[in-house]
């Protein structure tokens, strides 16, 4: 299999065209960190990159980490002429991509087909919908947690103003905490006005939610085989910013991260939860669609108690969260803890000296094909870099 990376994809999805361009900043998130579906990937897949680079790096990697799958660029694409592609999340572009480099290269590469059905189910409408679904099952869900939505801005107003608590609002094709927006509890100003107005305008409604106390951020990761067929893989326990975007992925055991979900919630909640999603999803998305689905979650206190949201999300695609499930599974000693951290800076030369330094301070050490601790980027890093993934174990 030949993997993808496309960052962002959701925007693609509801933009619709083959011919969509992505913001420059997602652009090149998608060059610098191309190499990133290899840590989720099998050791005979390959991870397509724009330019093959960095020749060092690679030879680090696979001298210490022997089954890593290999980098392939454009040049070398007819070596894999009639590889599937898998591709990080679909959209009418990514597959208009792939279908002009098999004309262009003469190459036989398999591609997964667009189906209409993929846009509903890549919006936050599914994930309502499935919500609605978990908290008829399950009584320990509270319903007031089920957003709603709007396509007027005089409506939102109204809501604002009529509810006891903040209110957030979300763009319906966003995720990993972008689209979001916090409205003050004093009412709209005109930036949030002008923000809302240009959801709508573009994407034709916003969902809007109460802000909860939250506690601690998860997911569950499943794989759909598009035949029907739909398997848990795991728990991802991750951690976000102030204003919800993601920063990091706890690195480690499955009893681990269930020891400390079940610290708040108890485990047979979210077995109970797992098995109505396992349903859920069979139903809408394992007959349609091959690959991954993370559906996130938060644990959030409501006066003395601890509850659980389940299903704040639905991402139809790969992501962090199963890329540090299988890394830890792959390549880290059994046993270890660690983070995998995404970081960013628009100042050049700022996220390589940090490289550099990390290097130095917290030098990566190796046994039997694994990490066993220490500092570890993920894909190259250099001079000009703006985007890092990178992973440290101690």
């Amino acid at each position: 299999m030949i993997l993808y990376f496309n960052p962002g994809h959701e925007t693609a999805v509801h933009n619709a065209s083959p011919y969509y361009t992505a913001p420059a900043n997602v652009v090149a998130m998608q060059h610098e960190l191309a190499y990133l579906p290899a840590w989720y990937g099998k050791s005979d897949d390959v991870v397509f990159v724009s330019q093959q680079e960095n020749d060092a790096f690679f030879s680090f990697l696979k001298a210490n980490l022997p089954t890593i799958p290999l980098p392939v660029s454009k040049e070398s694409l007819y070596k894999y002429r009639s590889e599937y592609i898998g591709l990080w999340g679909i959209s009418p572009q990514a597959v208009h991509y792939f279908t002009e480099l098999n004309e262009e290269l003469e190459l036989d590469l398999r591609i997964p087909l667009w189906r209409d059905e993929y846009t509903y189910l890549h919006s936050r409408q599914a994930a309502h919908d499935c919500l609605i679904s978990l908290t008829e099952q399950l009584p320990l869900i509270q319903h007031d947690i089920i957003p709603q939505f709007y396509t007027d801005l005089d409506e939102i107003e109204v809501a604002v103003n009529n509810s006891e608590s903040q209110l957030l609002a979300k763009a319906p094709y966003s995720s990993s905490g972008r689209g979001l927006l916090w409205l003050p509890v004093t009412g709209l100003t005109r930036t949030e006005r002008q923000i809302l107005h240009g959801i709508l305008k573009k994407q034709g409604s916003v969902s809007v939610e109460s802000v909860l106390d939250k506690q601690t951020d998860f997911a569950m990761e499943f794989l759909s085989d598009g035949q029907g067929g739909l398997e848990f893989t795991g728990y991802s326990l991750f951690y976000t910013n102030a204003k919800g975007g993601y920063e990091s992925n706890y690195l480690g055991t499955q009893d681990s991260i269930e020891k400390q979900l079940s610290e708040q919630i108890d485990l047979s909640l979210l077995n109970d939860v797992k098995a109505g999603l396992i349903a859920i999803l069979r139903d809408k998305y394992a007959g349609l669609y091959n690959g991954c689905i993370g559906v996130d979650m938060m644990i959030y206190k409501d006066g003395d108690s601890y509850r659980l949201h389940p299903c704040l999300e639905i991402n139809m695609r790969y992501n962090m969260g199963y890329l540090s499930l299988r890394l830890y599974e792959n390549y880290l000693m059994q046993g270890v803890e660690g983070r995998f951290y995404l970081d960013f800076s628009a100042r050049e030369g700022e996220i390589f000296g940090k490289h550099r330094q990390m290097q130095k301070q917290y030098p990566a050490q190796f046994a039997n094909g694994r990490l066993m601790s220490g500092y570890l980027a993920l894909c190259p890093v250099n001079t000009e870099s703006r985007y890092r993934a990178y992973i440290l174990v101690r």
